[in-house]
């Protein structure tokens, strides 16, 4: 009784280790179709162009800064101080002649205790060193009239020739929009950097795609036409006509 129980229970074996088969046979090349795709879509998200772009804007101080000083040093406060109001008065008036009075600002005196050397009448030490007192007065000129200041600095011999010992600093240039200047020469910067990639893709047969990644580099403030760089950036104050540089770094998908 029990072997026509296993004759009828082969066929049902048979049939579905063909089923396994068959499934099997349909999922296996199904599955690699699915695979392909993603690793073409992956190629396709990954195919992209790194370019830099940079671009100068001119731009031309409106501002100009100015240090002088003068000094006295005596042995005694009181003479120091004499001597310092003397020169002060004449750098001050020397600054009101040349049309600069109102953009002058004074900070404090300066006092320092110092020494100086004094002749002692014998043959050796010829000199002794003893207490004096060295006070300093800045004057600082912060103003919009460039071309008068210039005039003014390169004049400043007069007060020598009057006897008045004075430093001076050299003129510092600065201008107030180079806010604005740097963010028009970024705007360049990315057109160029847009222009060179979509040059480049177009030479491989493809189009230029979104926009995948940013980097900005420091910025450049240079002289006119100057070819200077540095990797922590310039700030130039010693011209008057300058160029603003900005360097980005953009990095474009590329559809094919």
């Amino acid at each position: 009784m029990s072997e026509p129980y296993r004759r009828r229970e082969l066929p049902q074996v048979l049939i579905g280790l063909v089923a396994v088969a068959i499934a099997l046979g349909v999922a296996v090349p199904l599955t690699a179709s699915i695979v392909m795709s993603g690793i073409r879509d992956v190629k396709t998200k990954r195919d992209t162009i790194v370019v830099t772009g940079s671009a100068r804007y001119p731009i031309t101080a409106n501002q100009a800064f100015w240090n002088l000083t003068v000094t006295s040093t005596e042995r005694e406060p009181a003479a120091a101080a004499r001597s310092l109001r003397a020169k002060s008065t004449a750098v001050a008036k020397y600054l009101r002649d040349a049309g600069l009075g109102a953009d002058v600002s004074k900070p404090p005196v300066d006092v320092e205790p110092t020494s100086v050397q004094i002749p002692t009448g014998l043959t050796k030490p010829r000199f002794r060193s003893v207490p004096a007192f060295e006070v300093t007065q800045s004057f600082q000129v912060q103003t919009t009239k460039i071309d008068t200041l210039v005039k003014a600095a390169a004049s400043v011999d007069q007060l020598l020739i009057q006897g008045v010992a004075v430093s001076v600093s050299s003129i510092e240039y600065l201008s107030t929009k180079l806010k604005t200047a740097k963010f028009a020469a970024l705007r360049l910067a990315t057109a160029d950097a847009e222009e060179r990639a979509s040059t480049i893709a177009q030479g491989l047969g493809g189009q230029l795609g979104a926009v995948r990644n940013v980097s900005l580099g420091v910025y450049q403030i240079t002289p006119r036409n100057s070819t200077d760089v540095s990797n922590e950036g310039i700030n130039d104050t010693s011209s008057r006509a300058k160029d603003v540089t900005a360097v980005v770094s953009v990095t474009f998908a590329v559809k094919r």
